[in-house]
């Protein structure tokens, strides 16, 4: 598969959290006020507006089951998108960056 489109944060953020919680069926998401959602048993409150791109590059689908609920799967798409952008945090990882600084510590100080 090609490079995904990059996302914003918050994007990546909502697909990892819909892969974290799902259990099979999707997650739900309830209004939380101020143009945000909340996902059922967790404090992890995304604005509206950042399901739209995720939708548009069908990484994910939303239906309605209830009136302002919102039932969000990822696609087959969305999981791939999930896999590559954590295979680049953690090709990206803040452990590396913290081993260099501990070397380059450790040879100033001999």
């Amino acid at each position: 598969m090609t490079s995904p489109q990059p996302l914003k944060r918050a994007s990546v953020e909502l697909l990892r959290q819909i892969a974290d919680h799902d259990q099979g069926d999707g997650v739900l998401f309830q209004p939380a006020g101020r143009g945000c959602r909340r996902l059922d048993g967790s404090a992890f409150s995304p604005r509206d507006e950042t399901f739209r791109v995720p939708s548009q590059l069908q990484l994910i689908t939303v239906e309605h089951p209830r009136l302002g609920v919102w039932r969000v799967r990822l696609t087959e798409a969305g999981r791939d998108y999930v896999a590559q952008a954590n295979e680049r945090r953690a090709k990206h990882s803040p452990i590396k960056g913290a081993r260099a600084t501990h070397t380059v510590v450790d040879e100033a100080i001999r």
